[in-house]
Parts: structure tokens; sequence; C-alpha cells
């Protein structure tokens, strides 16, 4: 099979269909070189930082203790992991795509450098989607979705600052509805595979009462996820791109 590449029109099906020849065509690669990021994120933030590698499992939290730890595993995410995953996805398609053997340290040095300009664009659009939730909620989801591809604006276009943020604007102009659509089509196809993952551990948890086996459950099958996610999006980036021709 022909790489795939991915600076082409794409309708709903073939987004789905590269996305996944590509993970399939390196999955360890995507897998590990995700976990580098997601597991030491997730035992600072959730095993320490939320009393996670030494607590007793709770499987049915309270609402406000749920609203809380969602809310910061979601800035986390947004801010750290999903940026440094979307950078190392982006630098492995484009070696893939040229017929290319990735190299596994190239491409995650790579990611963590350009981790510095992904982070001040991050935080910059977090910051206005953190206002627009704390507003009104709509206009929050509204720049979530406007401003969704400011990773790949940053690693692709080599935008910086609020020019990611506009880069990514121009691109979901006219084409709001569906980059929503499909932004939540694919959350929900992975999140199949991440609750099957998160069973097992979530059982052994509940049997020993020790909730460092939900958190490596949930770090395992965040790995094995993201990775197509990141894919995912940066060819729905590429294909905007090519609608716009911009």
């Amino acid at each position: 099979m022909s790489p795939v590449q991915p600076r082409q029109v794409r309708n709903v099906s073939s987004l789905f269909r590269d996305s996944f020849a590509i993970y399939r065509s390196h999955p360890w690669l995507f897998i590990l070189l995700s976990a580098v990021v997601i597991v030491p994120v997730g035992l600072v933030v959730e095993g320490i930082g939320m009393g996670s590698l030494t607590g007793e499992y709770d499987s049915s939290p309270d609402t406000d203790e749920t609203l809380v730890r969602g809310v910061i595993q979601f800035f986390v995410e947004f801010l750290v992991v999903i940026p440094i995953v979307t950078a190392i996805c982006i630098y492995a398609l484009h070696a893939i795509s040229g017929g290319q053997q990735p190299s596994p340290g190239e491409v995650l040095v790579a990611g963590f450098e350009a981790f510095t300009p992904l982070f001040g664009a991050v935080l910059l659009a977090g910051i206005g989607v953190a206002l627009g939730l704390v507003a009104l909620i709509v206009p929050g989801v509204f720049l979530l979705v406007r401003w969704f591809f400011v990773p790949q604006a940053v690693v692709v276009d080599g935008a910086r600052g609020p020019a990611a943020l506009t880069r990514s604007g121009e691109l979901v102009d006219g084409y709001w509805w569906r980059t929503l659509g499909l932004v939540l089509l694919v959350n929900i196809v992975v999140a199949i595979p991440g609750i099957l993952l998160l069973a097992p551990f979530n059982a052994v948890a509940g049997e020993t009462d020790a909730a460092a086996w939900s958190l490596a459950g949930s770090m395992v099958a965040t790995s094995v996820t993201t990775p197509f996610v990141a894919l995912f999006s940066t060819l729905l980036y590429y294909d905007l791109r090519a609608r716009k021709a911009i």
C-alpha cells in the first residue's frame, strides 16, 4: 500500500480510513511515544497531586469531586498532553507519508522541542476558552472548536502566539459545525476501545481498593487512543487547508 498523503480533501470515511491506516502502520511507535508524555503527566497530576497513587478506589465519587477532577484533567490535557502528542504524531505522519521509517528518537525530540511555541499559543486559547465557559458556556464551546487546530497551526504552518489562533479560526470559518461534528465523532469512536481497556484495571482497583490501578488503566487507555485522535485531527486540518486553499 502506498503511503497516505495528508494534503488533500477527504470525506468522513476517508478521514477515518486514512487515520487508521497510518496508526496501524506503526501502532507501537504512536502508543509508546504518547505514553512518554502521558505517563509522567498522569503520575504527577493524578497520581501525586490528586492522591491516586496511594489513595483508595472510589467507584462512585460525588459530583463536586468529579467536576473538579474533570476540569483539572481537561486543562492539563489541553495545555500539555494534546499539544505534545499532536506534535509527535505530525512529525511521524510527515515521515510516513514521505515513505520514510520514522525515527522514534527524532520524532520524540522534535515533538518536545515544539512545546515552547505550542504552549504559548494553546495557553492563549485556553484562557479564551475558559473565559467563554465561565461567561455563558456557549462562547467557550464556540472558541474551543474555532481554535481546535492551534497545535497544527504551530507545527505545520509555523504560526506563533495569536497568529496560531487566527490561522485555526480562518480554517474553521464556514466549517464550524462540520468540525464540531467530526471532533465529537472521533472522540466517541475512541471512547469505545478506551472503556474496554480501562475496564479490567477498574475491576482490579475495585477488588484491591487501590486507585493506582484505575490510574494505570487511564494512562494505558489514553496512550492508545490519543494518537489516533491527533492523526485524525491533523488530516482534518489538511482537509480544511485543501478545501479553502490557504
